[in-house]
């Protein structure tokens, strides 16, 4: 407020800063002015906060406390009070209340800031709309509630979100710190980072200290609410962080003594102005205080079980606690009012003074409170120095009777002579806050607000002033404001707000205009250049449009404000004029001044109302300072000042004031502003009065001068002046003299008439006697005061005065002839060194008046004396001013009236009389030219109108559809990608799982003739009887997995079928059936039945019987569907099944490997768009170019002289209009309004005398046309040098768009070659995955056929003519070798993994790498089963033991690797086939093979599993990849075009546009004058010669 830095001197941070602080004091302030809580509310707010912190000390994870039912249900009772309870009822209520707690602290932020955006967009003086002031209200409401009740439980979740606890309800389900937690946490910083935001901007600013506020909590807010945000959160904190109840004595002591703190804090620091909100929080803090020490002493002191006593403590004691706590807080009041002012050791002890001093003169019609305050009265009175202190007033009044408004202002007058002393103190003189409150008590109750204004600017300057003191400063000063804008609304008084922003904005204009007009200059001196540069000439016109807009605009908004002022709009009449050249709006502003000179003129005459002074276009407006430091110098003036003054505006700017008034006014100007600025008393604010100034030549200039004080107190107290020069009266003269010295001190310029120069006054030196004396130039009257000057006491005024109503006058007679004859005298003694004779000479001869003697009236208008330092009238001179009337005739009085006037009348004759003689000459001639002109200049306007409002070119227009194809094109390409690429993986899952279902199928099936075959077995005695319940077991669930996968098959069957037209399985199978009379018969049947009829024979062993297995009749229905299953799984279905594997993944395969014809079409397609749209772009955009290099090349056709015309324009207004200001013509400006519009018409009226003059005489006007011929014959070289200059940025637009055009190219070509990569990894895959799936069937249907031949004595199986055994055995080898040649190729690197896993089983000790083994979770799926108890299979062991089996099966055969094992096995198989002597031998030898199996097998499908864990992340990553780079190139494609591309062409087309526009710089009369000029304006802007054809 007070020398406040300039926002243009501060660094970057500073000004931000400063913003944001500004905005921040802003948006608070008006949520306290609409403040809506009240102290009931408040206290029930406080009331819920304290129940809510008193949870945390019996929180019931503290163990030690006390055992009792009461304690229970004041828990249950305070946990609903906040969230530390709820959010360990599980995840779903953790969630809600996350987000509703999210949710309020958005919609707080939302509504705070869209409220801070919203004020800031408001212009100046405009009201807050309703909607704005009822969110102030509602932010009032909710920011004390979040303050209050909702801090502690947004806390808690907050912080239980961001440190998650694993062992927590939530934090279990949840899962910490991975998935969906990682967005809860993300939403937990944010609302905590706004409620901590919010929390601490509310207790930093949320309050008022002003007294007399009726804010709930108004005073000053102590450290003790710092300390109490930070304990609401740590406390939630403790609490989340001992959750086990593991540190929870440390937790109670850490609760105890941040109470302890807290108390301490409101101990040392003041109350606030509301003793009942201070003492109400004091005792819900002794209350939690005191639950805090009865915990800790339970916990240390009474160490036996839990029990009551303690609790009874805890309630007996309460009131005693709070009784005492509250004593001793009253206590530190009354001890502070028996200390002396000079005692006060710190500032909590003054604070406190003065806060209980404010209590008691607040409350002193209480009779106690009453008997304090004179105590305290008494003491002050006692100690008291000051002779005019109100003590003395007060000691002095009867007390008992009523009292009055007197009395009162008299206690606080007593509270300010108190607050003096505090301030004086030098220990705390740089305590802003009591020159803060000392500015409430002088506003508010001493009713000075300049005063207060006078003392916040004291606190504003102090060192140690916080960012609270800084927003009570913002506070009061915006309060201060709001009182000064009401009163001049009551008042009805002028908006001086408005004048001065008028001003302000008007110097804005001028240089707005400046600039212009200099940009103006620069092109038309660029374009006179031999070789103009057509890209700077493009640059500087777009410039010199963009001026003109701005200027425009700031035109407009000063209408707005004033659309009457005729500096204004002359002075933008000009601009348009001799800048601009806009003929147009010229002729039209020119009629509106017209018009407002014309009332002007008329309400003169007819001796109406005169303008108000601050309405009047000649008035000079001052704004100068009231600040301290600064005061009287000038802030801001307007030019007028130069034309009446002849000061230029500039030299005043932070001079002061007082260099435009007398040296004797000037002298005291600025103790009186202080002396007002203390007492707020003055007779002169807001009211007209005649003042003398002083302009540059130091002459007196008779003045009308209103001040007023404005009501905008952003850069301080500012006080306007309006001056306002008077009319100039023949005969009238004005002087100051010292009415002791009789010394001249000053006159005015009408004196020169008389022979006296101000410069003659002013050589006069003090040591000097003076020649310009009172008594010399009014010898009667210097007579009289030579003679009485010492004979009595009278009042001078009253020696040469006399009293004539209101106004001392005195009649006289100047001698002119002995005023001469003393000038000559003096003229032969002066030092003619410092001033030459000849220039008195020249003075004295410079008086050309006929009378030797002047009969005059002197007018005694101001007495002034010296005044003191405290403003009283002081002795030595006394100063009078007075006013001189010459007593001459009404003819000699108005002669340099009439003089003009008479001149003014002959002038006005002639024009009439010429008129009238050319009337009818021109007649005839003017009726041709003005329908010819009428013509031309309708056509011109139809193309400067049509310059204005340029349509979109055709091939901007084709841009924007080719632009729109292209974007779309490539986003239809996109997309389609994106589709492959998703369907691709779509393709290669349902690959990889028709593949892994179709061979789990027959590995099923073999498994199930195993077990089936053991089965056989056991009705034979081979095996133990006790395992029919384990094989029936496995073939049970073995043929319900068959049937869920027979399921699948026929869903992936349909899918296959539906997309290629080819059917999987048509085919017929010969399946064989056993008849009851042991004959077989084959049925052609389809593979789908086939195999239910087969998971049906092998469901009917469930309930067979052993018997029923050996039946060698097979009359029963058993043997008959063992003979099924045997017969159809080994053989037809067997093959069936591989068969159709092999077809889904040959169909798979070919589905993705079509995908790479695909990408092939999609590359073609989007490289021959992009080269068509290229091949298209560049000749649309050179023709663009072509053509605005074209339309600037037409400022070609003008001449070189023509242009210097346009120059010297500028020039001109910028030296009579900018850089100097004229002197004003009162005559000229105000009393003939009317000889502009006739001189003008006389001119017009010529120019159409010559124009039809050349109408009429042909062979003239074929001169005329031959010489505008030979004039564009000599610019066309010029024209054709600017079309072919080279300039502009086509090549490089060009270039950049082939740039574009490649990076697409290149982008489409890279995605391209990711997903030809991307398909070959998918083949590859599929490959290895159909080689793995194999493994496991392989390997059952190696050991199975090996069964089967031991079974029948030793020969093989046969199929189709293949031994079985030996074809499996052969496809072990060939299957490995397929295997392993897949990796050779290089695979996606996620699945390293797998291949890890891969390498580590097949070529190291496979027992060291599975993981099954100590999870037994894949046995199950590998079909061994952990129920079963028989020797053979042996599956009771614990994981150690089966991991010492899996080491020593078979001589450690497995420790070799998988590969190694599998080849034994084949191998093992062939010498048992080999080997065979009996059935029991072999299957004894047979056990070995099962149990290789029993290891093989789930490590195959422990092996599959990790490659489908890895080929689900690969395809989710894969998947993920062509999303985020669909995403990116469709953000890079809108950065493209619609961020890059379409703006260019948006900026093209402005460009071309503006070109066009810029044709608009060129003057209608030269484009009149170039015929060839204006056909190609409208040929190739206009096209109007197209339309004519």
């Amino acid at each position: 407020m007070n020398h406040k830095k300039s926002q243009l001197e501060k660094g970057t941070s500073q000004e931000m800063e400063y913003k944001f602080k500004i905005s921040l004091f802003n948006i608070m302030h008006n949520i306290i002015q609409n403040n809506l809580c009240n102290t009931l509310i408040y206290c029930v707010l406080l009331s819920i906060e304290n129940l809510q912190l008193m949870y945390y000390p019996i929180h019931p994870v503290i163990d030690f406390l006390w055992d009792n039912q009461g304690l229970n249900y004041f828990r249950i009772i305070l946990r609903y009070f906040q969230y530390n309870y709820l959010i360990d009822q599980g995840v779903t209520i953790f969630i809600i209340l996350l987000y509703i707690s999210f949710g309020v602290m958005v919609i707080i932020g939302v509504i705070f800031f869209t409220s801070q955006y919203q004020l800031s967009q408001l212009k100046y003086q405009e009201q807050q709309p309703g909607m704005l002031i009822f969110t102030f209200k509602l932010l009032s409401l909710l920011l004390i509630i979040l303050n209050t009740v909702l801090a502690l439980p947004f806390y808690n979740i907050f912080l239980a979100t961001i440190y998650c606890r694993s062992d927590s309800a939530a934090g279990a389900d949840i899962g910490c710190y991975e998935g969906i937690h990682i967005l809860h946490m993300i939403a937990a910083i944010i609302g905590i980072v706004l409620l901590i935001f919010f929390h601490f901007s509310t207790t930093l600013l949320y309050f008022d200290l002003n007294p007399k506020s009726k804010f709930p909590f108004n005073g000053y807010q102590s450290d003790a609410e710092y300390a109490r945000m930070l304990f609401k959160f740590v406390t939630p904190f403790l609490i989340i962080f001992n959750a086990p109840g593991t540190y929870n004595s440390e937790m109670v002591v850490l609760f105890g003594v941040g109470d302890l703190i807290l108390l301490f804090s409101r101990y040392n620091y003041p109350t606030g102005y509301n003793n009942f909100i201070h003492f109400y929080k004091i005792t819900l803090e002794l209350i939690v205080l005191w639950i805090n020490i009865c915990v800790i002493i339970t916990d240390f002191l009474d160490t036996g079980a839990p029990d009551d006593m303690g609790l009874l403590y805890l309630f007996v004691l309460i009131p005693c606690v709070v009784f005492g706590g509250l004593y001793a807080f009253k206590n530190i009041l009354k001890e502070s009012m028996t200390f002396q002012i000079k005692n006060l050791k710190n500032e909590e002890e003054a604070d406190n003074y003065l806060n209980t001093l404010i209590q008691l003169i607040l409350d002193r019609q209480s009779p106690n409170t009453k008997i304090k305050l004179m105590g305290v009265l008494k003491l002050h009175y006692v100690n008291c120095t000051k002779t005019g202190c109100a003590c003395k007033s007060l000691i002095s009044y009867d007390h008992k009777k009523e009292e009055g408004t007197k009395e009162h202002e008299t206690w606080m007058k007593l509270l300010g002579s108190v607050l003096d002393d505090i301030i004086a103190d030098e220990k705390f003189k740089e305590n802003a806050r009591f020159k803060i409150f000392y500015s409430y008590l002088c506003n508010d109750e001493l009713k000075n607000k300049y005063n207060a204004l006078h003392y916040m600017m004291k606190a504003e300057d102090t060192k140690n002033h916080t960012l609270r003191d800084e927003f009570c400063l913002f506070r009061f000063k915006q309060h201060i404001e709001s009182e000064m804008q009401e009163d001049s609304e009551k008042a009805q008084d002028i908006d001086v707000n408005s004048i001065v922003f008028f001003q302000n904005q008007l110097v804005v204009l001028t240089n707005m205009i400046q600039k212009s007009a200099e940009s103006h200059l620069e092109f038309w001196r660029e374009l006179q250049e031999d070789h103009p540069n057509i890209l700077k000439l493009q640059n500087i016109g777009l410039k010199v449009l963009h001026q003109i807009d701005l200027c425009d605009e700031g035109y407009q908004e000063l209408v707005e404000i004033n659309n009457n002022n005729l500096n204004l709009l002359e002075f933008y009449n000009a601009y348009l004029q001799m800048v601009v050249h806009d003929k147009e709006q010229h002729e039209q502003l020119s009629q509106q001044i017209s018009q407002i000179k014309k009332t002007i003129y008329q309400r003169k005459q007819g001796g109406g109302q005169e303008s108000k002074i601050t309405e009047s276009q000649e008035t000079i407006i001052i704004t100068m300072s009231g600040n301290v430091g600064s005061i009287g110098i000038v802030a801001s003036c307007n030019n007028e000042i130069q034309k009446s003054l002849g000061y230029p505006a500039s030299e005043l700017f932070e001079q002061n004031v007082s260099k435009i008034m007398p040296k004797i006014i000037g002298d005291q100007h600025n103790q009186l502003v202080e002396n007002y600025m203390r007492t707020s008393n003055s007779n002169i604010i807001g009211l007209e009065r005649f003042v003398l100034a002083q302009n540059s030549q130091q002459y007196l200039v008779p003045c009308k001068l209103m001040i007023k004080v404005l009501p905008n107190l952003e850069k301080g107290i500012l006080l306007v002046g309006f001056l306002k020069p008077l009319e100039k009266l023949p005969g009238t003269h004005y002087m100051i003299y010292d009415g002791i010295s009789q010394q001249i001190l000053n006159v005015s310029e009408s004196m020169k008439d008389l022979g006296i120069r101000v410069e003659d006054i002013a050589t006069t030196s003090a040591q000097e006697q003076p020649i310009y004396t009172f008594g010399n130039l009014f010898k009667e009257l210097g007579d009289v005061l030579n003679n009485t000057l010492n004979q009595n006491d009278q009042p001078l005024k009253n020696q040469v005065y006399k009293l004539e109503g209101d106004i001392y006058t005195a009649e006289t007679i100047i001698d002119v002839q002995l005023f001469k004859q003393l000038l000559q005298s003096n003229i032969h003694d002066s030092d003619n060194k410092k001033m030459g004779g000849s220039i008195k000479d020249s003075a004295i001869m410079n008086y050309s008046g006929d009378f030797k003697k002047v009969k005059v009236k002197l007018e005694l208008i101001e007495e002034r004396f010296p005044l003191t330092d405290d403003g009283q009238p002081a002795g030595g001179s006394i100063y009078h001013t007075i006013v001189i009337r010459e007593d001459i005739d009404q003819e000699k009085a108005n002669y340099g009236k009439s003089l003009i006037k008479q001149k003014l009348d002959e002038s006005k004759h002639q024009i009439i009389q010429q008129q009238s003689i050319d009337e009818e000459e021109d007649k005839q001639k003017n009726f041709q030219s003005s329908v010819d002109d009428q013509e031309e200049n309708k056509q011109t306007k139809d193309i400067r109108s049509a310059l204005e409002q340029s349509k979109t070119p055709r091939q901007i227009i084709y841009l924007r559809y080719l632009t729109l194809i292209l974007f779309l094109s490539t986003l239809a390409l996109s997309i389609s990608k994106l589709v492959l690429a998703l369907q691709q993986s779509i393709l290669v899952d349902e690959g990889v799982s028709a593949v892994r279902q179709a061979h789990r199928r027959h590995s099923l099936m073999a498994d199930i003739n195993l077990y089936s075959r053991y089965l056989y077995l056991t009705s034979f005695g081979h095996y133990p009887s006790s395992l029919e319940g384990a094989f029936k077991a496995n073939i049970s669930v073995l043929v319900d997995r068959l049937q869920v996968i027979q399921f699948d098959m026929i869903e992936f069957r349909i899918k296959v079928e539906s997309r290629s037209g080819m059917q999987i399985d048509d085919d017929q199978y010969d399946v064989v059936f056993l008849l009851s009379n042991n004959e077989t018969k084959t049925y052609g049947n389809i593979f789908n039945d086939a195999v239910f009829a087969y998971i049906t024979s092998a469901s009917s062993f469930k309930k067979a019987t052993l018997s029923q297995f050996n039946d060698t009749s097979n009359s029963s229905s058993v043997s008959k569907n063992l003979f099924y299953v045997v017969e159809n799984g080994l053989d037809v279905l067997r093959n069936g099944s591989e068969r159709i594997a092999d077809k889904f993944y040959n169909f798979y395969y070919d589905q993705v490997d079509a995908q790479t014809s695909n990408a092939i079409i999609i590359l073609i397609a989007a490289l021959v768009i992009i080269v068509i749209c290229e091949i298209v772009y560049v000749p649309i955009f050179m023709s663009i170019f072509k053509e605005r290099k074209r339309l600037i090349s037409y400022f070609g056709m003008i001449t070189n002289d023509d242009i210097k015309n346009l120059i010297d324009q500028g020039d001109k207004f910028i030296l009579d209009h900018i850089t100097k200001f004229k002197s004003s013509d009162d005559i000229n400006q105000i009393e003939q309004p009317q000889q502009q519009q006739q001189q003008q018409h006389i001119i017009e009226s010529s120019l159409n005398q010559d124009q039809s003059q050349d109408i009429a005489d042909s062979p003239k006007q074929k001169v005329e046309v031959d010489q505008r011929k030979s004039l564009f014959d000599q610019t066309k070289e010029k024209h054709q040098r600017i079309y072919e200059s080279k300039g502009g940025t086509h090549y490089f637009l060009v270039f950049s768009f082939i740039f574009i055009g490649s990076l697409l190219m290149i982008e489409y070509i890279v995605m391209y070659v990711l997903e030809d990569q991307s398909i070959s990894d998918a083949k590859l895959i599929l490959d290895h995955y159909l080689y793995i799936s194999r493994r496991a069937s392989i390997i059952k249907y190696n050991i199975l056929f090996t069964l089967e031949a031991l079974v029948n004595n030793g020969q093989s199986r046969f199929y189709l003519e293949n031994d079985l055994s030996k074809y499996y055995n052969q496809k072990v080898y060939s299957n490995e070798q397929d295997l392993f040649k897949t990796l050779t190729y290089t695979y996606p690197s996620s699945f390293d993994a797998y291949f890890a896993f891969f390498n580590d089983i097949n070529f190291l000790n496979v027992c060291e790498h599975i993981t099954w083994i100590n999870t037994l979770d894949l046995i199950t799926q590998s079909f061994v089963f952990v129920d079963t108890t028989d020797n053979f299979t042996n599956y009771t062991f614990s994981s150690s033991e089966l991991n010492q089996e899996c080491n020593t099966v078979k001589g450690g055969l497995l420790t070799k690797g998988l590969r190694d094992a599998i080849f034994l096995v084949s191998l093992g198989n062939n010498e048992l086939l080999a080997t065979y002597s009996n059935l029991q031998e072999s299957l004894d030898a047979f056990q070995i093979q099962e149990l290789l199996r029993k290891y093989i097998l789930p490590t195959f499908w422990e092996n599959n599993n990790i490659f489908q864990t890895c080929f689900y992340n690969f395809l989710d990553i894969r998947d993920q990849v062509q999303i985020y780079n669909f995403v990116g190139f469709v953000g890079f494609l809108i950065l493209i075009f619609f961020f890059l591309w379409i703006s260019y062409i948006a900026k093209v087309q402005a460009g071309i546009q503006q070109s066009m526009r810029m044709l608009t710089l060129i003057p209608d009369d030269l484009i009149d004058k170039y015929t060839k000029l204006k056909e190609a304006i409208e040929y190739h802007v206009l096209g109007i010669k197209q339309q004519q054809q």
